[in-house]
């Protein structure tokens, strides 16, 4: 059986699965992200899985979604986009730091997944942290550059009202300030760790194909060895039930 907690660590509610009986002991930890306009409680069924598997799930809730929304976010603003990433970033050497000091993880055995946004987001930590040991990236990207270059283009095509309103110097900037978190541009600090990787070849909303040559490009060194690059022929932006079930035997192979 599994049990569920509901916690609020430095102002960022989380909610911690573990099996029943188990609150209290040291176990090895998964991080997982959700998706952008999504929350903490949608993605419970990754968490079930990774708990269930003997895993202490840790679900973050992401700056402006769910319980700590301030303001819509219909639109996919690059801005906020990136300021919700950056801010999942720097916020997870706290809720680990939390979990540590109550002697409920291995600081050995620390792992981080996500999905879409949460996906990129674990792309993003791996540019930062090197005491994550392993990491499952679903439908992410390890470029944010060439992802918000895409989506940028994608809005003028469609003729998305918010392009008309973006301010382009401030999004040049804002591009050169994604440099350190981008991991297609420093590809070494995988570091030869265990990642799984899966995305749709059909996804609309975050394009498999950056994802693909990035990979294509890096599976001969000796960094990359490691990474497990998956792709579900035409599944769009929704993670079919195999693959969290393979997301999860990655982390009971590599924690």
């Amino acid at each position: 059986m599994i049990e569920l907690k509901h916690e609020q660590i430095d102002d960022i509610p989380v909610i911690e699965l573990f099996e029943k009986g188990k609150e209290q002991e040291k176990l090895p930890v998964v991080f997982f992200y959700h998706g952008w306009e999504s929350r903490k409680e949608r993605v419970l069924e990754y968490g079930y899985y990774l708990a269930n598997s003997g895993f202490r799930a840790i679900l973050p809730e992401a700056l402006n979604h769910g319980e700590r929304k301030q303001i819509e976010t219909h639109q996919q603003d690059p801005l906020n986009f990136w300021e919700v990433v950056g801010n999942n970033v720097r916020e997870l050497p706290h809720l680990v730091e939390f979990y540590l000091s109550q002697n409920k993880i291995d600081s050995e055995k620390i792992g981080v997944a996500g999905l879409s946004m949460g996906g990129i987001t674990t792309s993003a930590i791996l540019t930062q942290y090197e005491w994550v040991q392993t990491a499952a990236v679903l439908m992410g990207s390890p470029s944010p550059i060439d992802f918000t270059e895409w989506l940028l283009k994608n809005y003028k095509i469609d003729h998305t009202p918010i392009y008309e309103i973006l301010d382009p110097n401030l999004i040049q900037t804002r591009l050169v300030e994604l440099e350190p978190i981008a991991l297609n541009l420093q590809p070494e600090k995988i570091a030869n760790r265990p990642i799984y990787v899966w995305h749709g070849s059909a996804d609309p909303v975050v394009p498999m194909h950056l994802t693909k040559t990035f990979f294509e490009e890096i599976k001969d060194e000796a960094y990359s060895q490691n990474v497990e690059f998956e792709v579900s022929e035409g599944v769009g932006h929704s993670v079919p039930q195999n693959i969290v079930q393979r997301m999860t035997d990655h982390f009971l192979n590599h924690l």
